[in-house]
């Protein structure tokens, strides 16, 4: 039990290696910095929206190119809303990533692992990743 102990305990590795496995586990999630281009390129793309409504008031006629421009740059727009919507979510994701990593290291820093009692298959796992380096002396 204490050798098991001492491999578990706070200050050594294991530690560490749990830490990094749980980050790889929930850490599904990048930290991308959001850009703004999408709510830049939507201002202009309604800008332009609102030139083409102007131009084809000023003629008085509705053509097949004012629908198919129009139509044309909705689609834009809504993409470009629906990716906004995305990056938002992702920040929202990663903001409760990060909550969570320093929940997990603050509970690391108050919480001494200890085993009360024999695990048969911890001690497997332990000796399975015991690695022998041979010290150049």
């Amino acid at each position: 039990m204490t050798a098991i102990n001492s491999v578990v305990e706070n200050n050594g590795d294991f530690i560490g290696a749990f830490r990094k496995n749980v980050i790889r586990i929930i850490g599904g999630y990048s930290a991308k910095d959001i850009p703004t281009e999408h709510a830049e390129q939507i201002e202009l793309l309604q800008k332009e929206i609102l030139n083409l409504i102007e131009e084809n008031a000023k003629l008085g006629v509705v053509t097949e190119d004012f629908d198919n421009e129009y139509k044309r740059i909705s689609e834009e727009i809504n993409r470009l809303k629906q990716a906004k919507i995305r990056l938002v979510q992702e920040k929202k994701y990663t903001n409760s990533y990060v909550e969570r990593l320093a929940e997990m290291d603050s509970t690391l820093k108050t919480v001494r692992p200890q085993v009360r009692e024999f695990d048969g298959k911890l001690v497997r796992r332990l000796i399975k990743t015991i690695k022998v380096k041979k010290e150049k002396g």
